[in-house]
Parts: C-alpha cells; sequence; structure tokens
C-alpha cells in the first residue's frame, strides 16, 4: 500500500502516541495538534490524506473540526473519529461524514486491526477507481479507433480524411499538436501530410526526430526532446515553441517499408506519453498505414493518367506546328476562368482533362485539310467541323471513373454557341454543360491571339495569320457574348486576363503585346513579377530504396 499522510488530532499523550505508532509502523507520515485551532491551521496549509480526531474534549472536538473543513471549498481529507460521547453515536458519526469511529480506551493491537482494515478498504477503492477511469480511457479509445476505421472506408478524399485522423489522435492523446509525415525516398526528404498549427513542412531525411525514426524504423518516446541529440530546436527557437514530450512512430506499409512517420508532442496533463499511448498509437499507425499508402498510390496512378492524357494531347497538337501547345493553353484559361467562378475541385477536374482532349479528335482528319494553309473550302470546313464528333467517339471509349463521366460531353461541345447556331449539336446556353460554355471562350481567345495558317476575321474586316492585337480579341468576346457566349464565363475570363497573360508573358505572348493591358488592369504583376502557377505538380513517393 502506498504511504499517506495522517493529522492526528489528540490532546492526551498516550492515545496520541498508540495512534502515531500504528501510523508510522504501517509506512505513513504524521503530524500531531492538540487543539481543533492548530488542527485548523494546519489543513489550510498542507495536504492531508486522513485526519485521526478526537471527540471527547472541547479543545480537540472532532466533530466539530471535521464538519468545518467539509464545508471549506478545498479537498478533504477522510475522517477517522475517536473517543468516547453520550451526545453521538456510531451512526450518527459516520452520517456527519466520517469514515470510521474507534471508541476510547483502545489498545495499539486493536488500533493496529482497525487502521489496516481502514487502510485495505482505502486502497482497494482507489484501485477500482483507477480501473475505472482506465477504462473509461480504454473505451474512449477503442471509439477513436472504431472511427477512425469507418473514416478510412468511408472518407476517399485523402486531403480530407488525415486531417480528420489526425485532429482525433491529437484529442484522444491529450496532447498540443500531431504531425503526420510522408517519407519521399526518391528525395530523401520528409514532408507533411498534415502537422497542425503550422504550414507544411519539408526537411532532409535524416532531419530531427521524425528524420531518426524515419532512418532507424524505431519508436521515440521521451519527456523532453532537448535532450536528444538529433533533435533540432531550429522550429522552436523561430516560432517562440518548445516542445517538451514527444511520442514518434514509424508508418509501415504492407511490405514492411517505411512510408510515413506520425508524430504527437507535448502531452497535457502528464510530463510524457505512457506505455499505453506507445500502444495506442502504433493501433492508429497500422490504420493510417493503409490509407497512406493507399493515397500514395492513388497519386502514382493519378500520375501516370495524367502523364497519358498529356502526351495524347501533346500527340494532337504536334500534328500541326501552328498549334503547338494549344490544348495547354486552352486548360491554363480554363482553370483560371473555372477558379474565378467559384468550381469545385472536381469540376475543375472535370474541366481540366476537358480541355486537354477538346481537340483530340482532330487526329482522324485528314492531313491536306487539317495542315492546310489559307481557307477552307466549304467541303473542307464541313470536314474540320466534324472533330468533335470524333472527339466525343474517341472518348466515349475511354474508360473514365464515373467523377470524370462529363469529360466526353464537354469537350465535344466547345464549339456550341449559346444561341444555338454553333456545332456540332446546335445547342443554346441552357442546353450546354457550363464546361463547354468556359472552353468555348478559352478556345476562342487562343485562336485570335495565337499564329495561325489562316486568316483571322473579327465580324468586320479580314486579317492576316498573326494574332490579333489584344484589343480587337477582347472586343470579340465582348461583343459575342451573350449570341456565341456565356456572358458570365465572359466576365470571368476578363477578370482574370491579366493573371493569363502574364503567365504566358515572356513565352507564347512577347512582352510587348501584353504588357499594356496588365498595365492597365493590373499593373502590380509587373511591378512584382511572381512565379507562373503550374498547371499539374507531383510531389513523389514512396517506397523506401
Amino acid at each position: 500500500m502506498k504511504s499517506r499522510s495522517f493529522l492526528i488530532v489528540e490532546k492526551d499523550p498516550s492515545f496520541s502516541r498508540i495512534i502515531s505508532v500504528v501510523v508510522s509502523s504501517l509506512g505513513n507520515s504524521f503530524t500531531v495538534a492538540e487543539s481543533r485551532e492548530a488542527a485548523f491551521e494546519l489543513l489550510q496549509e498542507t495536504a492531508f490524506d486522513i485526519v485521526i480526531a478526537d471527540i471527547s474534549a472541547l479543545e480537540t472536538d472532532g466533530v466539530g473540526l471535521m464538519k468545518s473543513v467539509l464545508l471549506s471549498p478545498s479537498p478533504h481529507p477522510e475522517f477517522i473519529i475517536t473517543g468516547y460521547s453520550r451526545d453521538y453515536s456510531y451512526e450518527k458519526i459516520i452520517g456527519c461524514g466520517a469514515k470510521d469511529y474507534v471508541r476510547k480506551p483502545f489498545t495499539i493491537d486493536e488500533f493496529n486491526i482497525k487502521i489496516e482494515r481502514y487502510l485495505a478498504a482505502r486502497s482497494l477503492k482507489e484501485k477500482n477507481e483507477d480501473l475505472q477511469k482506465s477504462q473509461v480511457t480504454l473505451n474512449r479509445r477503442l471509439e477513436t479507433l472504431i472511427e477512425v476505421a469507418y473514416d478510412l472506408t468511408a472518407e476517399l478524399d485523402y486531403k480530407r480524411l488525415f486531417p480528420l485522423i489526425i485532429g482525433k489522435v491529437t484529442a484522444i492523446m491529450n496532447a498540443e499538436r500531431s504531425s503526420l509525415y510522408v517519407i519521399d525516398w526518391r528525395a530523401r526528404e520528409l514532408w507533411t501530410e498534415v502537422a497542425e498549427g503550422v504550414d507544411q513542412i519539408r526537411v532532409p531525411i535524416d532531419h530531427g526526430i521524425c528524420g531518426h525514426v524515419a532512418i532507424t524504423g524505431e519508436v521515440v518516446n521521451v519527456p523532453d526532446a532537448w535532450d536528444l541529440p538529433f533533435f533540432s530546436r531550429e522550429f522552436d527557437l523561430k516560432n517562440h515553441f518548445r516542445t517538451k514530450s514527444v511520442l514518434c512512430h514509424p508508418i509501415l506499409n504492407r511490405m514492411g517499408e517505411k512510408i510515413g512517420v506520425l508524430q504527437v508532442i507535448n502531452k497535457k496533463n502528464a510530463d510524457h506519453f505512457s506505455k499505453d499511448d506507445e500502444n495506442f498509437l502504433k493501433g492508429i499507425c497500422a490504420q493510417v498505414a493503409i490509407s497512406l499508402e493507399n493515397s500514395l498510390l492513388h497519386e502514382e496512378l493519378k500520375l501516370s493518367f495524367d502523364s497519358s492524357i498529356i502526351t495524347l494531347s501533346t500527340i494532337v497538337d504536334a500534328r500541326h506546328p501552328f498549334t503547338a501547345g494549344h490544348s495547354e493553353r486552352v486548360t491554363v484559361y480554363a482553370m483560371m476562368i473555372a477558379k474565378e467562378m467559384g468550381l469545385g475541385n472536381e469540376e475543375r477536374e472535370v474541366l481540366k482533362y476537358a480541355a486537354l482532349l477538346h481537340d483530340i479528335g482532330k487526329i482522324g482528319i485528314r492531313d491536306h485539310v487539317l495542315l492546310k494553309n489559307g481557307p477552307f473550302t466549304d467541303d473542307e470546313r464541313r470536314e474540320m467541323n466534324t472533330h468533335p464528333i470524333k472527339t466525343k467517339s474517341i472518348l466515349d471509349k475511354f474508360r473514365f471513373p464515373g467523377r470524370l463521366r462529363d469529360v466526353s460531353a464537354i469537350a465535344a461541345h466547345h464549339h456550341e454557341k449559346v444561341n444555338g447556331k454553333g456545332y456540332p449539336d446546335g445547342l443554346t446556353g441552357n442546353e450546354m454543360h457550363l464546361g463547354s460554355k468556359i472552353l468555348a471562350v478559352a478556345d476562342v481567345f487562343d485562336a485570335l491571339t495565337s499564329k495561325r495558317d489562316y486568316p483571322k476575321y473579327d465580324g468586320v474586316e479580314i486579317m492576316n495569320c498573326d494574332p490579333m492585337p489584344l484589343e480587337r480579341a477582347i472586343a470579340i468576346l465582348e461583343k459575342d457574348a451573350g449570341s456565341h457566349f456565356d456572358p458570365e464565363v465572359t466576365r470571368a475570363f476578363l477578370k482574370c486576363l491579366p493573371q493569363a497573360l502574364f503567365h504566358y508573358r515572356g513565352t507564347h505572348f512577347p512582352a510587348p503585346y501584353v504588357d499594356k493591358t496588365i498595365q492597365v488592369f493590373a499593373p502590380d504583376l509587373l511591378e512584382t513579377p511572381e512565379a507562373r502557377p503550374t498547371l499539374f505538380s507531383y510531389r513523389g513517393p514512396l517506397t523506401e530504396t
């Protein structure tokens, strides 16, 4: 049994000695007070576990002392009352709040048996309470594990899934923050998939605690990270943070290869993470491993899919030197319009693939028509106008995932007009998919502002094959909004036009061609140049090498 601190309130030296001998012989500490007032002062200053107070004398008055203490807001010790009084029975004393009553006179053996029995009962009660608390904690952690398992099967969007899981880990571990690191063996670095409270972190693979765990596969559980030789204090010093207790666990895939690290920082209610915390985090890591591995595989498959689509798009553009880069530019313009209009991620993804592949039907157009230098004859124009139908025929054979089922229709209708006078199906604005309306604006703008092997026509004047003056191209979009183009889509494109021009400034567009327009609508772009946005990105991973 653990040691207890006793306060003995007893005026009679003989009984004080008996009580002291018994209490100390059982491995407990004690303090003696000879009066109620002295005892009360001690209780205000010191936290005692148990008070043994005499009821017999007015000076000690154990029941009165007990009642005063029980009325105070501070934590209460347990009382054992000794003595003899006609005014109080055993039941009445217990009813006042005492845990036991020992009648005087008593011997050392009698009192020893009484106190031993009391301490054993108290110890058993505390163990039961601890077990109940442990059971509650265990139940909460089991519930969290079940919730995480459910999340892993119910949520397929890993960008939403991982923050959800990490938030639950932080809460159930009663920690300040948690981070999920992915190991990129190709780049020999770690980067955070989720990092609570901070921006993404990207560090060399042998950097800090996570790097140590990534390299060695060991679990790190320390009360103070600053004591570790491989801990980097750079982040703490820069952000006025203090990393103390840390629990860091590797994440292994089904082949036993290290693919990530899960780190929990600063236990709130203790100076270190317990063995139970380690076991819980191990269970979480086993579940996260499946999801993380699937996420990385999904990234690999997506990269492969994107590469295939881009390759197909490039093949189409490569058939004609004047259209090189057309599909890529149309895609960039379309993405900018979609963002300006507030389209969601899934809608933008569908639009991206439709934009990249909108001209794939041109591979079915004969070379002497597709590559003709000069205006088309009526027959040639009719053949060229079949390329959207051919696009749909080709794309309908693709095994697109369900979320991309509209790619074919959107791509096939990029030459439709909102007044119903477009082709191939003569759809009106109400019948057109929003993605097709966006492609119509992006496609025409690129055709007007790029060199072609046929003369440009602005509705009044036939011009040469060079890019149309930017002011005229903008005027055509504005004039044809409501007849050819959807007005809302046109407005959205004109809003982001300066960014579109700046994106290709110095590559597709010579600076003198675009600078005047950029200067008028967005001069800050020229004053403070920024990196051009990238359409596709890849963050590589993956398996240990």
